[in-house]
């Protein structure tokens, strides 16, 4: 479960209780999916179940108590849960490990789904990347020679982008405000681990490979490494741990990769307690396939990391962004255990002979080359500078800026569903609405319909005209 995807799925399903084997292949086939647009909206979008990618996740919605169609669901290795909006009297046996539950009320649907999403991307961000992926290769690149640069951007430059990028969630505008008072290069690291602002924002930039977005957030990652690798020496080796769950594939490629270098994209948090560790790998979780691991860690005298909450029991031990390790031993028993050691100046070889080997070559153009040949659909991110939507929400052009260069008078926005589709990725959501609202004839309507989940809030307006949009 931890090579998740750089985009994130939910599927949606409309279907009768009587349903023969035509109709359950048919729904094996297509759905709606509501594609994150950003960290506060979702959209609905028609997709082709058979032709997902292995790495795409799926969030399954539907609203049949039918165990044929739940069955098929649960078979498919992209849908990453399945929830279930019921509707009629029947019964639902809870036989599917990917069911997380059975709701009456369109409310407790959607709480579900945002605490499920939530755990989804905490988990997506600690994300495992192996030697032979070109991501560990961009990102020991990136963090070698980008990220310790000097740059004319800092703080005030991130708060600007931020209270554009969070504009309407007041929660994070708060948080926004609170760093932007209290920030000293000492708190970077305590900064960056908080959720789910800014962690959720940076890791969102690094997860994607968005330069842009990176560049905004360089000096808080900066300050935290930086803070981190000027801790004093340590007296001895040790041996720290870390209890996780992981799908069997994820499991399986730690053993087909013994010997080999691994690196996380984020700063990755242990525990010097090893009761703790196996406690964290043997709780329960919405998802009983799931395999408990437990990684131990070798650690010499010269390796950097930093032990924070020193005043509690067993204090949390960090590691620098990007750090690689080299997968030393599996064992699988009834928990499989995964041995590693740090392995930071083999992760900076890799990246210097890479380097060396395209001298002819600008790093930027070295990353983006990367990034692309196997880069998944990810979602549009909203223009970092895009201006206050208009409050009288009048329908206008679709913006346009330097992140999404489109012609607005091109045929691209001809038509009523592609020009909701760029007010979406705008955070637009009132005039794509709008705009879903004119497509004709009604029953395509009915295949593409809209909906605004706000994570942080559901006002009962937007809760109305979600229940009328899918209604018609």
């Amino acid at each position: 479960m931890m090579s998740l995807p750089k985009s994130q799925r939910l599927v949606q399903k409309r279907s009768h209780n009587s349903t023969d084997d035509s109709q359950v292949e048919s729904l094996s086939k297509k759905s709606i999916k509501i594609q994150s647009a950003s960290p506060t909206t979702f959209k609905f979008v028609l997709i082709d179940l058979s032709t997902q990618s292995s790495n795409d996740r799926i969030f399954f919605i539907c609203t049949s108590t039918n165990t044929d169609i739940i069955a098929t669901a649960n078979a498919i290795a992209s849908v990453e849960a399945i929830f279930i909006l019921k509707l009629d009297r029947q019964s639902v046996k809870p036989d599917f490990v990917k069911l997380i539950g059975v709701y009456e009320e369109q409310e407790q649907l959607l709480l579900a789904v945002k605490e499920t999403l939530e755990i989804f991307q905490r988990i997506r961000f600690e994300e495992f990347l192996f030697e032979e992926d070109n991501t560990f290769l961009w990102l020991q690149l990136w963090r070698n020679e980008i990220m310790m640069r000097k740059s004319k951007i800092g703080k005030q430059e991130f708060i600007e982008v931020v209270q554009n990028y969070y504009r309407h969630n007041n929660k994070i505008l708060a948080l926004i405000e609170t760093l932007d008072h209290s920030y000293t290069a000492a708190d970077a690291l305590s900064w960056c681990l908080r959720f789910p602002f800014p962690s959720r924002f940076i890791n969102n930039a690094l997860y994607s490979r968005n330069m842009e977005q990176l560049k905004f957030c360089r000096f808080l990652i900066s300050d935290a490494s930086r803070f981190l690798q000027q801790q004093s020496k340590h007296n001895s080796s040790k041996q720290f741990y870390r209890g996780m769950k992981l799908s069997s594939e994820l499991v399986e490629k730690f053993v087909k990769n013994i010997g080999r270098l691994i690196c996380t994209s984020w700063f990755l948090v242990c525990t010097k307690s090893r009761i703790m560790a196996l406690a964290a790998a043997s709780s329960p979780t919405c998802r009983p396939d799931l395999i408990p691991v437990l990684f131990k860690i070798d650690c010499d005298s010269t390796t950097p990391y930093v032990e924070l909450s020193k005043n509690v029991s067993s204090p949390i031990i960090v590691f620098d962004v990007c750090t690689a390790f080299r997968i030393l031993h599996v064992c699988q028993d009834q928990m499989v255990v995964v041995r590693m050691k740090i392995a930071t100046d083999d992760g900076r070889k890799v990246a210097r002979e890479y380097k060396e080997k395209h001298q002819s070559i600008p790093i930027e153009t070295l990353l983006d080359q990367l990034v692309n040949p196997s880069k998944p659909c990810i979602p549009q991110q909203p223009p970092l500078n895009q201006p206050v939507r208009n409050k009288e929400h009048q329908a206008s052009p679709p913006p346009t800026s330097k992140t999404m260069p489109v012609d607005a008078s091109s045929s691209t926005y001809s038509d009523p569903e592609s020009r909701a589709s760029t007010y979406e990725e705008c955070e637009e959501i009132d005039l794509a609405l709008d705009e879903y609202q004119r497509i004709e004839p009604v029953s395509s309507r009915e295949n593409v319909e809209i909906a605004k989940n706000t994570v942080d809030k559901v006002d009962k307006q937007s809760g109305k005209r979600w229940r009328d949009c899918v209604r018609r």
